[in-house]
């Protein structure tokens, strides 16, 4: 079976998605797994696509220039409520992806949904993050500050902005009945390491990671994973539902520094740092991270509605064909030296990253440029 057929089947796409998901907006699709939402859906050649983002003219894809059909950019501002009914027009299925600016992008989450509503928008598909899936049915607004509420685990959920962003705009979409809804509870994206500034600058200006986790192990997931569980959302059957997904298994910082070294063959040196050293909101993830609660996480559902295991970070690391501008302008920045010049101590392989790469199956997933290959061994998505 060639790659394209089997990335359509593992999706879910066939003859009737488009009618049943019409046109699909991805909010901040300029971001990781934004990007990646619009690139696959691209590849499967789904003809209705919109995106997005603040500066329609910052976001400018060569590679999907050449696309069948054309991609739609609009202007979308989380502050400027006037561009939702220009954005939400005809469509049927939204994206909502985790954007760290405007900081108070959750402020307007309650207004993005009355515009959606207007619209009559079908689905919405919401990234959320791991440890807001403790938010309460009830709109949690209506509930934060109560003893109930607070009692949650010691490093509590209104203690980190980040989360509790999150659990507020979960609960707003929970309420909204109108709205077949999919919430996604991914842990620390893996991209991370790329994406913010104090994290690039210090990759490249040093070479060295930065961090306040205390030795302890943390589950990141693929930003890839996350994006492969949002586009099966879309043309899913199902009316409301929530995936946790995860990574494999856990992994210090000091480890992904090592994973680094390899994969840009520099050495990268995991600097720990203490929590005033970051910002408000990353130094609650910090502690969090920190706590050691991440160490034993359970599997998570990507496997159960995907068929495959998640990608480790080393896998997603050497799928470069997937990352976005964003991170492959951290990656490029790197000179690659011949490997018996690179003197780097690599932690080995931990007998869970070992089990997880020889139980890894599914499809061999490309983007739009790349040729259709055969995939021996693939398994089907279950239905």
């Amino acid at each position: 079976m060639h790659l394209l057929a089997d990335l359509k089947k593992r999706f879910g796409f066939g003859e009737s998605s488009v009618d049943q998901t019409g046109r699909i907006l991805v909010v901040d699709g300029h971001d990781v797994v934004g990007y990646r939402v619009v690139d696959q859906l691209a590849y499967i050649d789904y003809p209705m696509i919109r995106v997005g983002v603040r500066n329609t003219d910052d976001f400018q894809v060569k590679k999907w220039e050449d696309n069948e059909y054309i991609i739609e950019r609009v202007t979308f501002d989380w502050v400027d409520e006037s561009t939702y009914d220009i954005a939400l027009e005809d469509v049927k299925t939204v994206f909502v992806t985790t954007p760290m600016k405007p900081a108070n992008w959750d402020v307007h989450f309650p207004k993005f949904l009355d515009a959606c509503h207007r619209a009559k928008v079908k689905k919405i598909v919401k990234l959320s993050f791991y440890h807001a899936i403790q938010s309460r049915r009830e709109n949690p607004r209506q509930c934060f500050g109560s003893q109930e509420y607070i009692k949650e685990p010691g490093y509590g959920i209104p203690t980190v902005p980040f989360v509790k962003k999150h659990a507020l705009c979960d609960g707003d979409l929970i309420l909204r009945k109108e709205f077949d809804a999919t919430i996604i509870f991914a842990t620390h994206l893996m991209s991370n390491v790329f994406r913010y500034g104090f994290e690039s600058s210090g990759l490249m200006k040093s070479h060295e990671l930065y961090g306040a986790s205390q030795g302890k192990k943390i589950n990141y997931v693929s930003p890839n994973d996350v994006a492969d569980i949002v586009i099966n959302a879309f043309f899913d059957k199902v009316h409301r539902e929530a995936h946790n997904v995860l990574g494999p298994f856990p992994v210090t910082d000091k480890g992904v520094a090592s994973l680094l070294s390899e994969s840009l063959h520099t050495a990268i040196t995991f600097v720990e740092k203490p929590l005033d050293f970051f910002g408000e909101s990353t130094a609650a993830l910090e502690k969090i991270k920190a706590s050691g609660m991440e160490e034993n996480f359970p599997p998570g559902d990507f496997k159960r509605v995907l068929n495959r295991s998640p990608q480790s970070f080393r896998e997603y690391l050497r799928d470069k064909d997937r990352m976005s501008p964003i991170e492959l302008k951290v990656v490029g920045a790197f000179q690659p030296v011949k490997l018996d010049e690179l003197k780097v101590t690599r932690e080995e392989e931990t007998k869970e990253e070992i089990e997880a790469t020889d139980e890894a199956e599914g499809i061999e997933v490309k983007t739009q440029d790349a040729a259709e290959k055969e995939v021996v061994g693939t398994t089907q998505m279950a239905q």
